[in-house]
């Protein structure tokens, strides 16, 4: 959260910080840009000044970056060159703060060090990283050296006593438009225009209070009906939310973003909270198409409506090509999006393109900075390979000579039997193993429950219950090698049928209240049993 209460100084300092995140997630990409990279461009650039519109400093000297690195040694190159976005957020305070201040110290050497010797060498670094290369490639590349001699000149650099900056005073003053439009706005206007922002801070009672307000003086306002639609779709009231979105497109043909919204919205029903499509009905795809087409049209620049518009086709297996075109586009929008590099992967996977769809999930699992994407990327990595395995092992199955030993050709009969068999070693094969204080049982899912403890996960195991917890579902590890799994069905309290998977749980010590905690769920085809 950044407050305008302290030091004017260090609230500059956190917005230009943030300033370079958002430029370089957004025009080079967070997947293709290493911590160091990101996190020392942003530090160098959060001592920009400029005093009196006219005296501009870049490279200012961070006094407790250099006197924290002048006091500890310098983390090892190796070390630090490997620090990825997701160690790097899970550092305890000291470590981060420590490799801040070396990102920091590592760019200010680069484009100041040797009076800017290096800096034109940062920046092939950063031509060759567009360009595909990897990091420690381009690295190599760029700078012509290694990593032990960069750590022994950034050593010597950090103790010096002298650095250079750059102080440019213009002539004139730089020259600010301070003027700004302004108009009037109505009673209902300013009521719909807060209560959006109340939706958007998923505040949704009181979201709907001041819309449904809004609407009361002015119920032709086409902001109140969009974002009233909207509200009414995370209430799983979707029959209203598709009147007030069609009333908003109405009432405003010309806007973009209340096309992308009611195709949005016709695109979640069906859905589970977590993202879950069983499928699209064909009038219901026209719809979201051609609604998605209009906002492209309106509106070329915004990335989420070719996202979502790829995303109809992934869910309905059709026109993959053109789903792979749309998400390019929205790529080159907004590089930094790395949810939407996962959905390339996933759509290389239904062309059985493994290997492009292995190396785009790879790259995300490597540079994600949360748990959800990383897990998302880990769980999208183990079903390529799976399934990749599945068709391997199907085109390559032989019959055991002692079972077959006849030049006949295999009636169809035998050909369907020596498939199902060979898809029973496939996924025998590739299923999770289980760790030594883990069990792992076939059964039924029956039931998924959000209780205040977490999840509970009933499962019916022969002639038992099996009562499983898990404290959310990014701990889980979700898999399906089930071609008729209605995906759509998989949350809490939305299963309409039971599910038959291979469930992993560490039993626990009190087996009178759970028998232990889930780890993992494959759902496999109905016909599937353990192969000894």
């Amino acid at each position: 959260m950044l407050t305008t209460e302290g030091e004017k100084s260090f609230t500059y300092r956190t917005i230009f910080h943030e300033y370079i995140h958002y430029l370089v997630n957004n025009d080079i990409g967070r997947s293709n840009v290493p911590p160091w990279f990101n996190e020392g461009l942003a530090e160098y650039y959060e001592m920009f000044e400029i005093e009196n519109d006219q005296k501009v400093t870049l490279g200012g000297l961070n006094q407790n970056h250099l006197l924290l690195l002048q006091q500890n040694k310098l983390i090892p190159f190796e070390t630090f060159f490997n620090v990825d976005n997701y160690s790097l957020q899970r550092q305890g305070h000291n470590s981060a703060g420590l490799f801040y201040a070396q990102a920091w110290a590592l760019m200010h050497y680069l484009m100041q060090g040797n009076n800017g010797a290096r800096s034109q060498q940062l920046n092939k670094f950063t031509v060759l990283v567009l360009n595909g290369k990897t990091p420690k490639d381009a690295f190599a590349e760029a700078f012509q050296t290694d990593y032990a001699t960069m750590e022994r000149e950034l050593k010597k650099y950090v103790e010096q006593r002298n650095f250079r900056i750059n102080i440019a005073t213009f002539k004139e003053k730089l020259n600010f438009d301070g003027e700004m439009q302004s108009a009037p706005v109505t009673e209902s206007e300013a009521k719909a225009i807060l209560g959006d922002l109340l939706y958007h801070a998923d505040r949704f009672v009181e979201a709907a209070a001041l819309l449904e307000e809004a609407l009361k003086l002015d119920a032709d306002l086409s902001l109140a009906n969009a974002s009233i639609g909207l509200v009414k779709m995370r209430q799983n009231k979707f029959e209203e939310a598709k009147k007030y979105l069609e009333k908003a497109v109405k009432l405003d043909d010309k806007n973009y973003l209340a096309h992308y919204q009611y195709a949005y919205v016709l695109s979640r029903e069906g859905m589970t909270e977590y993202g879950f499509a069983s499928g699209y009905e064909v009038e219901q795809t026209r719809k979201m198409r051609e609604s998605l087409k209009k906002a492209i049209a309106l509106n070329p620049n915004f990335a989420e409506s070719y996202n979502l518009y790829a995303f109809i086709n992934y869910v309905r297996n059709e026109e993959i090509d053109e789903a792979i075109g749309y998400l390019a586009k929205a790529i080159k929008l907004a590089p930094g999006n790395q949810w939407y590099l996962m959905r390339v992967a996933e759509l290389y996977l239904r062309k059985e393109d493994f290997s492009n769809a292995r190396k785009i999930a790879q790259k995300v699992f490597q540079t994600a900075p949360d748990d959800r994407l990383r897990l998302y990327a880990s769980n999208t990595i183990n079903q390529i390979n799976s399934y990749q395995a599945q068709l391997e092992n199907i085109k390559n199955f032989r019959p055991r000579q002692e079972t077959y030993v006849t030049d006949k050709p295999l009636t169809e009969e035998e050909i369907a039997r020596l498939n199902e068999q060979a898809m029973l070693e496939g996924i025998n094969q590739i299923l999770r193993k289980p760790k030594s204080d883990e069990k792992r049982v076939l059964g039924y899912l029956s039931k998924i429950e959000c209780v205040s403890k977490g999840i509970e996960y009933s499962i019916k195991v022969d002639n038992q219950l099996l009562k499983l917890e898990s404290e959310d579902f990014n701990s889980l590890f979700l898999m399906s090698y089930a071609q008729d799994m209605p995906s759509g069905e998989f949350g809490c309290g939305t299963l309409k049928k039971e599910m038959f998977a291979v469930i992993t749980f560490r039993p626990t010590a009190n087996a009178k209240t759970k028998a232990g905690d889930i780890i993992s769920i494959e759902f496999v085809p109905k016909n599937f049993k353990f192969l000894k």
